[in-house]
């Protein structure tokens, strides 16, 4: 078993509880940190099931060093590595651990205005300082940089398939969320986004 790929599923698991934790912690403050509008369910009902199903094959790609499975859902010819580099993957974990620190950063410097869903009646402050002082999206930019380790753990087509088109709903959600905070913040937002780069 190479030990590099045991590491994604490792973070993976670090990231759902820095997330969750963050998520219990405000709730048991009273905080109500997701919401939607009626026409993000109507259409969640469509993307969410498509989004599980490629993520549980994701899941058990990066499950499947660690636990020794060696049955794949997935044909061979887009699982197999493209090539077998301990310089890539070390660069993957690398990679990987810088975005957790991230996250982390991401989480504690959001306080109490960590939001899930656009909804103009369940707003928090907005956080220009700290790590959002670098990055207004510093929360998908770790999960850019996180997707990206990890295709360079797994260099396979699967992949770095996922990654790309991670890559490009996360860019098109920014891009509607941009709109809503300047809609909804105003010049407080717009000064923000003209000081501060999206990403880096």
């Amino acid at each position: 078993m190479n030990r590099f790929e045991i590491f994604p599923l490792i973070s993976f698991l670090i990231l759902i509880f820095m997330i969750s934790g963050r998520v219990f912690f405000l709730k048991r403050k009273g905080v109500k940190i997701s919401s939607a509008s009626k026409k993000a369910v109507k259409t969640s009902l469509f993307i969410y099931p498509v989004f599980l199903v490629i993520m549980f094959l994701w899941l058990l790609e990066i499950s499947k060093p660690v636990f020794q499975i060696s049955f794949s859902v997935l044909p061979e010819t887009i699982t197999r590595h493209l090539f077998n580099s301990n310089f890539i993957q070390v660069a993957g974990v690398v990679i990987i651990a810088m975005s957790l620190i991230i996250m982390f950063l991401t989480l504690l410097h959001f306080r109490n205005s960590l939001r899930f869903g656009l909804d103009e009646n369940n707003r928090g402050k907005l956080i220009t300082s700290g790590i959002f002082a670098i990055s207004r999206n510093p929360f998908f930019t770790s999960l850019l940089i996180w997707f990206t380790g990890i295709a360079l753990v797994f260099p396979s087509p699967f992949f770095i398939a996922f990654t790309i088109l991670a890559t490009a709903g996360i860019h098109i959600f920014i891009l509607k969320e941009e709109k809503f905070l300047g809609r909804v913040y105003g010049e407080e937002y717009l000064t923000y986004q003209r000081k501060v780069p999206r990403y880096f």
